[in-house]
């Protein structure tokens, strides 16, 4: 969700404009507005998993017993962060069971199940967010290396993502194709603990 924030050179000057008596004595020159809309990339990576797959496919491995656990309790705290927008999704059988499990608790919008997005590196996440058009918040559910790549690069500090491990980078004033290395802060991180 977009967040506006108004920064508005008449709040600051509010008591020296209520004195005058003649508001055309401030010049026009001096008034400062700036809109600054801040935008939130949710990046979450799949929850554990079986060590192989019936197929013997990697993209077909799913989620163990201790994966849906994990997605499950990360689908109650998207919720209670009211976590509320557009999702894209790894096709890997994995990441669309991981989406599924958050989805029955998360109020998310539209998904896009991208095949592209399956083991992809940090530089194809750059240039497909590069090319997403506005400034609304996105999630992304993929995997190591790639998604911890991403984290790392935006924020500029080490962040490795563990199976069902969460990350949320804030971006101030910038669209999508603004963002780069450092130009992301780190405003929340969550990994359920699961014991099993």
């Amino acid at each position: 969700m977009r967040t506006r924030l108004v920064l508005h050179w008449l709040v600051k000057n509010q008591k020296k404009i209520n004195s005058s008596k003649n508001y055309c004595r401030i010049p026009l020159n001096s008034w400062k507005h700036q809109t600054l809309y801040t935008m939130k990339l949710h990046l979450l990576r799949h929850g554990k998993t079986h060590q192989a797959s019936p197929t013997g496919r990697d993209y077909d491995r799913e989620l163990n017993e201790k994966g849906i656990i994990q997605c499950q309790l990360m689908g109650e705290y998207f919720e209670s962060a009211k976590v509320e927008c557009e999702t894209w999704c790894s096709s890997a059988k994995r990441t669309r069971g991981t989406y599924t499990e958050v989805l029955k608790r998360a109020n998310l919008s539209k998904v896009s199940m991208r095949e592209d997005l399956y083991l992809c590196s940090r530089d194809h996440f750059l240039k497909s967010l590069w090319e997403r058009v506005g400034n609304d918040d996105l999630l992304i559910v993929g995997h190591n290396f790639g998604i911890s790549d991403l984290a790392t690069y935006l924020a500029d500090v080490h962040i490795e993502l563990q199976t069902g491990g969460y990350v949320c980078l804030e971006f101030s004033g910038l669209d999508w194709s603004e963002i780069s290395r450092g130009t992301g802060t780190i405003v929340d991180q969550y990994r359920p603990n699961v014991n099993l």
